[in-house]
């Protein structure tokens, strides 16, 4: 598997209400995003950041989903992100019970 941590800077007038809205809205684009298992939407609201975690099947699918277009409808949106690209090989997985092995 592999996690992709994005980050990027908000607008600093940005409540907890409104940028839980602006998540809402997006929502849905990721139910059918191929090879996507998992997305967490993330918040600094002290230090005006948010972002995501993503949990992808594969390489390809995380880096073909990430493309220049995706990159600036995120800078369009919000601010230029930064992307970062991990192997995640074991999961503890507590609601199910289960470690995970990739």
């Amino acid at each position: 598997m592999i996690i992709v941590e994005v980050t990027f800077k908000i607008d600093p007038s940005l409540t907890e209400k409104k940028l839980r809205e602006k998540f809402l809205e997006t929502a849905l684009i990721y139910k059918k995003t191929p090879g996507l298992i998992r997305k967490n939407y993330i918040s600094d609201l002290k230090n005006n950041i948010a972002g995501g975690v993503y949990c992808f099947d594969n390489m390809l699918n995380a880096k073909t989903w990430f493309d220049e277009e995706r990159i600036e409808w995120i800078t369009n949106r919000y601010s230029k992100p930064t992307l970062k690209f991990y192997e995640n090989f074991v999961v503890v997985d507590n609601e199910t019970k289960r470690i995970i092995k990739d």
